[in-house]
């Protein structure tokens, strides 16, 4: 389709247009003209189509003006062939986008695509319909038997019939198709999705009575229109919270948003929602494909999903009326995205919350420094639950040294305690989760003996160990030879703050014990281990590895909650926000791996872990036993989280943050810069470093650049740097520096070794 517009057209308009290709590449926007009978129609965000180069390609449009860039004549600018009237983002939506690209320093194209499937985006932009058939005449039409057979089943059907169960009489596209031609019958489409209205829609009241706690946090929520922090230790009815909220919302007319950090806590989220709203909710996580996300997608952009639940990408759906969001176990890391754009979920909800004058609610057992921060700073409003609903208290917590099991000569994972405590658990017909914090497989170097661990004695964050093969050179038959020697290793410890290095120790530097070396354990040593122990028990691993299918963690929970396993091993994925009623021991199978992350949030990150996961277990009448296995007993992130003294520790953990200049006291950029070459690669990151620190000095810029290996540091054959540059205002320092190409930007990281 081509539209001629004359030369001399007078009422003309133009579109910034950005396309909808791949990824990468060319992202720019391009300008298109749009004549009147065209222009009266056309809105930001509308979807089109135009021409590039020699195709007709489809676009969104980003901006719209009365008059032509200036760097370009009219007559060069082409026309907008046609505008798709199913499909169109809002306003709303563009602004976030804008949000997106100006804060995380990407293109506008990748962060629309945040907010279009990739089915959608791809071309294929019909709103899902049924098809279906009306009756309309029989007079003088003539008809062989298959048609006859079809009107007689219409007839039979209040003169309808749908495609489906046309194809399952075996009615053919040619009999539908004569039927049409003769005018015997006229094919609809309709709507898969409809909107629907959230006020006289069913929704089932709450049948629980509210604490006095909840009932006052409740209208506290109702008197601000601050973002709130809900504070509320595992077990302490902040869902009960969430969901009163949310049906208020329905009811008013509008829409939510209730967002979970792992795609785990799914299923029990949408059953648990499900049961007071019905159908009409939208699921958005990464283990729907393609044609399931753009299906979501109608079903929100139709206004027939009230509510919308999902991991953080649901954060993006297209809503039309948003009056709320809920970011659940708000602490949690995988609320940032770790591939361009590096968008943080919290950080859009706060513009979304501004954009649409939306309610945001943040809830955790255990929240995240900068939102504890912004709750001091009165950001945020800060609420707190302290007592548990269903259970007469907190699982106890206690702590057993390694060190003394290694002196027993017990070398297994699990200590005599643990060991006795799931025979126990087992003889009784409950239930044991057995903790394993893969995430902390750094090559931390710590002493079996004594517990001292490897640190920087400048950043107080722990030595990475580094590994690399080199030549040598040996001697042999008293010739001097040069060999490769792929199993000669050299090793290194570095600061990945401020590349202080030292080789590593062959004795503990503390008690002089040869038993220093790095530690780690995974989930497949565990579940062998308690297979050789208890060979009666029933056992389920929840790991990546188990969990790749596109049902997910869903069998394993649901399988675990009716008990038809007695042990459940996992990852971090077992440790938030799951409700297992017979769970009354929860074994942590080495807290230090946590420990020793080479990252300043380190201690934050294990005092979570450990808290989250301890709230899996008495959740009913009995408080329940949390066993922690460690070879640091009296390290106080462990003592803390033993004693659930959560505002202690973040207190304190916010004093060393503002002490050495660490978020949220300061804004951090990590750059990844990869390479083949590693010392040309080592070369141009210290070029670009020393460039900086000009640039620093001659604008008086309060900021810091270093760079180091990152923690997998090669990569089929490719090296791998991390760049981190801390500043009061990284934006200064971008306005009088633009990174090189292929360096990788995440503005606000959460990992940065």
């Amino acid at each position: 389709m081509v539209i001629y517009v004359p030369k001399n057209y007078k009422n003309m308009k133009y579109a910034q247009i950005v396309l909808f290709k791949k990824s990468g590449g060319f992202d720019d926007e391009l300008t298109y003209s749009a004549p009147d009978f065209l222009a009266a129609e056309m809105k930001i965000g509308s979807f089109a189509e135009m021409q590039f180069r020699s195709k007709t390609v489809k676009g969104i449009i980003t901006e719209i003006s009365e008059n032509p860039p200036t760097d370009i004549t009219a007559d060069k600018i082409k026309p907008i062939l046609n505008l798709i009237s199913d499909c169109s983002l809002l306003p709303q939506h563009l602004k976030i986008a804008f949000f997106v690209s100006q804060y995380y320093k990407t293109s506008l194209a990748r962060s629309l695509r945040l907010f279009v499937p990739k089915q959608i985006w791809n071309g294929n932009m019909k709103a899902p319909f049924r098809l279906s058939y009306k009756l309309i005449s029989e007079d003088n039409i003539r008809m062989g038997e298959k048609q006859k057979k079809l009107i007689e089943l219409m007839r039979m059907n209040n003169g309808e019939i749908s495609k489906s169960s046309a194809n399952e009489a075996k009615i053919s596209a040619a009999t539908l198709k004569s039927l049409i031609k003769k005018g015997a019958i006229k094919e609809l489409a309709d709507p898969i999705f409809k909107p629907i209205d959230t006020i006289t829609t069913g929704i089932k009241d709450p049948s629980k009575i509210l604490t006095s706690d909840q009932e006052d946090i409740l209208k506290k929520i109702e008197s601000t229109d601050k973002p709130i922090l809900l504070h509320g230790i595992t077990g302490s009815g902040k869902t009960e919270i969430y969901l009163r909220r949310i049906l208020n919302t329905i009811k008013s007319g509008k829409q939510s948003i209730i967002l979970v950090p792992e795609i785990a806590l799914t299923p029990q989220t949408i059953n648990y929602f499900k049961e007071y709203i019905g159908d009409n909710v939208a699921i958005f996580h990464s283990k729907l494909n393609d044609g399931q996300r753009a299906h979501e997608w109608w079903k929100v952009r139709s206004g027939n999903a009230p509510l919308i639940i999902g991991s953080r990408s649901a954060i993006f759906a297209p809503v039309t009326n948003l009056g709320l969001i809920i970011i659940d176990e708000e602490h949690e890391w995988t609320y940032k995205q770790e591939s361009a754009p590096y968008y943080e979920t919290h950080r859009v909800a706060e513009e979304m919350k501004k954009i649409w004058k939306a309610e945001l609610i943040l809830g955790s057992a255990t929240p995240k420094a900068e939102s504890y921060e912004k709750a001091k700073e009165g950001k945020y409003i800060y609420l707190e639950l302290r007592e548990r609903i269903f259970s007469p208290g907190l699982p106890k917590i206690q702590i057993v040294d390694l060190r003394d099991e290694f002196k027993k000569r017990n070398f297994s994972i699990f200590s005599l305690l643990l060991q006795n405590k799931i025979k126990d658990r087992l003889d009784k017909n409950e239930q044991v989760i057995l903790f394993v914090n893969q995430r902390g497989l750094a090559n931390a170097v710590v002493c079996r003996d004594c517990g001292y661990t490897e640190k920087c004695p400048n950043c107080d964050i722990s030595l990475k160990l580094h590994r690399s093969f080199n030549d040598t050179t040996t001697q042999r038959n008293n010739e001097t030879t040069k060999y490769e020697i792929r199993n000669a290793k050299s090793e290194i410890l570095i600061c990945h703050y401020c590349n202080y290095s030292k080789e590593p120790s062959l004795l503990c530097p503390e008690c002089r014990s040869p038993y220093i070396k790095n530690i780690g354990v995974g989930t497949q040593r565990v579940e062998e281990e308690v297979k050789r122990l208890f060979p009666k028990a029933r056992i389920v691993r929840a790991d990546r590895d188990t969990t790749e299918s596109n049902e997910g963690f869903s069998p394993i929970y649901k399988d675990f909650s009716e008990h038809r396993y007695d042990i459940l091993v996992g990852t971090q994925m077992i440790a938030k926000g799951l409700d297992f009623a017979k769970v009354s021991l929860i074994g942590i199978i080495l807290a230090d791996i946590g420990l020793h992350i080479p990252d300043f949030r380190s201690s934050e990150r294990l005092f979570q872990i450990l808290t989250q996961v301890s709230g899996r277990c008495g959740r009913r009448d009995d408080p329940g036993e949390v066993i922690l296995q460690t070879y640091n007993p009296h390290h106080p992130t462990l003592l803390k989280a033993a004693n659930y003294e959560y505002n202690n520790f973040i207190e304190n953990e916010l004093r060393i943050r503002l002490k050495l200049s660490y978020p949220p006291f300061t804004k951090m950029v990590k750059f990844t810069v990869v390479g083949a070459d590693k010392d040309k690669l080592s070369s141009h990151i210290k070029n670009e470093q020393e460039t900086l620190e000009d640039i620093f000095k001659i604008n008086n810029l309060n900021a810091k650049i270093v760079s180091a290996p990152a923690m997998v540091p090669k990569v089929s054959n490719r090296y791998y740097y991390h760049v981190l540059l801390r500043s009061d205002n990284p934006d200064i320092v971008f306005a009088h520096w633009k990174p090189p190409k292929g360096w990788r930007i995440d503005v606000d990281p959460v990992h940065t070794a």
